[in-house]
């Protein structure tokens, strides 16, 4: 019932009026004075007040002003009872905000009337503004949960009905990760408005191909979901993917063009590949990417193999934007020996990464990532200014090292500001350019050739080292070998694993070590881990050897020791 708050003297109403209010149906309370009404206002919110405007501690107009001030009450329907038949009067209650003013004397139907009239209009109003949040309320709901260009459901949409799909099937179910190829050059081409209606027609023709009641989401710009359920075997799902690549390889019409799609497509299987939806949808993502490398067309279930995205990685990243300023890396150093006179004479610098809480991380993890989000640049001036500053100090010490290897990444080689950055650490620390060698892999190298060589040929002119890393595991024309200003090639370690055993190993070693010779090239090969591949290596003639029988990338205190050690050996020995 709504309730009715009176407030004036017990001498504004007949003896009846409360009676008759309660009758009409409302709830009554009184308050004799502004203060107590107020009071009571405040702690009880009626849906309507009624005030005389001659009280025994203010008057009417302040009783509403302190109402219309707190936003609790703003809008609570207000009468003002008045014995001033003034205009003006009238017209200053109005503007304060009053709902209605009765002029004394008023019979209690009148009052009953304009009580009832006041209700039905706050309800009326109440109503609308209800009506406009319910629809606000579902817009709002349409943009959390459905993409607004194709209305299809968006990744929260399709997640909670994919976990009520896990909860009512008992078959198998397949999540397909759908992508467009190319969809980018369309918006290049012919502007983001095509591209939006090529998602808009692509979206029809995934709903005219899919099964009743199959869940299609759009995740991300090109990229869309499919849950299909019952399931009775994959040929079932290769078959309906075909369909949908084939529905979307039919042209479509734009103004002034007729453009063609082709899509990718990775499957994942619930229960068997996982039975948690992220895992899951990852798994379709990493089946996704390798369908995307066979080019197009082409749909890829996903295997145990293939790599997935997991939060570690995630985490990993974090961890490796703070690693640098936090001191987390060392370098290490490999000792490469010289095959001809046994000593050893160079090294190779290698990051390593101690976290304090997840310990040594490999670094055939961080170095991709590094690589993918250019924090590689930093962490390599970084490596490449502690190498060479720990090389000035046995420079100084004269412990028979001719040089020491730093690697360069791709990303950092083809930096247009390398050879300067290069100079510029070399002038600062001090150090022989002689006494430093910058490796870079064969896929550095080819990925502009000519830019590669201009590269090179400006590091050659400061008189540093340039040896090609991983020899043999590239791309590269051996035409390109004789242009580049190189001193070393590193022949890679999967042509001397286990090469005393391997006749066609032995051919390829062997060519490759004649041929470096030939170019007037030092040889060092790497993943030497027996007696026997050293000695056969020495047979062959090879320059140098590196790996784990000629000692382990150790620290450079550790490395000094060895190499002091070495001196001593030799004094003794002469």
């Amino acid at each position: 019932m709504q309730k009715i708050l009176l407030i004036g003297s017990s001498k504004l109403y007949t003896s009846t009026t409360e009676q008759t209010i309660a009758a009409a149906g409302y709830i009554v309370e009184r308050a004799d004075t502004g203060t107590a009404g107020l009071e009571l206002v405040r702690a009880q919110n009626p849906n309507l007040v009624v005030c005389d405007w001659e009280l025994s501690d203010c008057n009417g107009h302040y009783v509403l002003k302190q109402m219309r001030k707190d936003l609790q009450l703003a809008v609570t329907p207000f009468i003002m009872l008045s014995p001033l038949y003034d205009r003006k009067h009238l017209r200053h209650t109005m503007q304060m905000g009053a709902d209605d003013c009765l002029i004394h004397p008023f019979a209690d139907d009148v009052l009953i009337a304009a009580i009832s009239a006041r209700l039905k209009h706050q309800e009326a109003i109440n109503n609308h503004y209800l009506s406009h949040l319910r629809l606000a309320a579902e817009h709002l709901n349409r943009l959390s949960y459905y993409d607004s260009l194709t209305k299809l459901p968006n990744h929260l949409l399709f997640e909670q009905r994919f976990t009520q799909l896990i909860q009512t099937s008992a078959n198998p179910i397949a999540l397909l990760s759908l992508s467009l190829d190319r969809l980018r050059q369309i918006n290049n081409i012919l502007g983001y408005p095509a591209g939006d209606s090529l998602l808009q027609s692509t979206s029809h023709r995934l709903q005219a191909c899919l099964p009743n009641g199959t869940m299609l989401a759009r995740l991300t710009g090109n990229q869309f979901a499919i849950a299909l359920s019952n399931i009775d075997s994959l040929v079932t799902v290769k078959k309906l993917a075909t369909e949908l690549m084939d529905a979307l390889s039919r042209p479509f019409s734009l103004p002034g063009h007729e453009v063609f799609l082709t899509a990718s497509v990775g499957v994942a299987m619930y229960p068997h590949n996982s039975r948690e939806l992220t895992v899951l949808m990852r798994q379709a993502d990493a089946a996704l990417e390798y369908a995307k490398r066979q080019k197009s067309n082409y749909c890829q279930f996903y295997q145990p193999d293939m790599v997935v995205a997991t939060e570690y990685q995630i985490r990993l990243e974090t961890w490796l934007r703070y690693a640098l300023e936090r001191d987390e890396f060392e370098v290490h150093y490999q000792p490469q020996l010289n095959l001809q006179t046994g000593q050893i004479e160079a090294a190779e610098a290698l990051i390593r990464w101690h976290h304090p809480e997840a310990g040594n991380i490999s670094p055939g993890l961080f170095i991709p990532l590094a690589e993918e989000t250019g924090l590689i640049i930093s962490i390599g001036q970084w490596v490449l200014e502690t190498a060479c500053r720990q090389v000035r100090q046995w420079q100084d010490m004269n412990l028979g090292l001719r040089h020491v290897s730093v690697n360069l990444s791709s990303v950092q080689f083809n930096q247009g500001n390398l050879s300067q950055r290069v100079a510029q650490t070399l002038q600062n620390i001090g150090l022989s350019p002689r006494m430093l060698e910058l490796e870079i892999t064969e896929t550095a190298l080819i990925q502009d050739a000519n830019a590669a060589i201009r590269t090179l040929n400006e590091l050659k002119h400061l008189g540093i080292r340039l040896a090609v890393d991983d020899f043999g595991t590239g791309y590269s024309s051996l035409s390109y070998l004789q242009k580049l200003p190189i001193d070393t090639l590193k022949i890679d370690n999967c042509f001397v694993r286990g090469v005393t055993t391997d006749p066609k190993n032995q051919v390829i070693l062997k060519s490759a070590i004649d041929m470096g010779h030939d170019l007037g090239l030092c040889i060092i090969a790497e993943g030497v881990e027996t007696l026997d591949e050293q000695s056969l290596l020495e047979t062959y003639q090879c320059d140098f050897a590196q790996g784990y029988f000629i000692g382990k990338p150790m620290s450079a205190q550790h490395l000094q020791a060895y190499l002091e050690q070495q001196i001593a050996l030799v004094s003794l020995a002469s």
